[in-house]
């Protein structure tokens, strides 16, 4: 049961780490069971007096992966901003623009 939940947790950590930079959404389901699988190495470690450095690994780098997706939550979407500045300065250029052509035609 230890080894497998070694084994599994320590998958399942890895995962939530990488997906936790890749695809923030997806990066909970595998944090949360790296954490639950750590944390029942770990009861099974203190149970039959064995190490307990493997699953307290696995339980910190769970931990890790869940803060960086949780950063990840609350960071700005800078693009959006760009777009929106971007799209409000067009308009006024294109205002502008009709300006200059009602100056010109009125000219002739």
């Amino acid at each position: 049961m230890r080894t497998f939940s070694i084994i599994l947790g320590s998958i399942a950590a890895v995962l939530g780490f990488l997906l936790s930079f890749f695809l923030d959404s997806f990066a909970y389901i595998p944090t949360a069971l790296g954490f639950i699988l750590g944390f029942i190495a770990l009861y099974v470690s203190k149970s039959n007096g064995l190490r307990e450095n493997v699953p307290k690994l696995i339980i910190a780098l769970s931990f890790l992966a869940a803060a960086i997706t949780t950063m990840h939550l609350f960071i700005e979407n800078e693009v959006a901003d760009d777009v929106k500045q971007t799209t409000e300065q067009s308009k006024e250029q294109e205002k502008e623009d009709l300006k200059d052509l009602e100056g010109i035609e009125g000219l002739e």
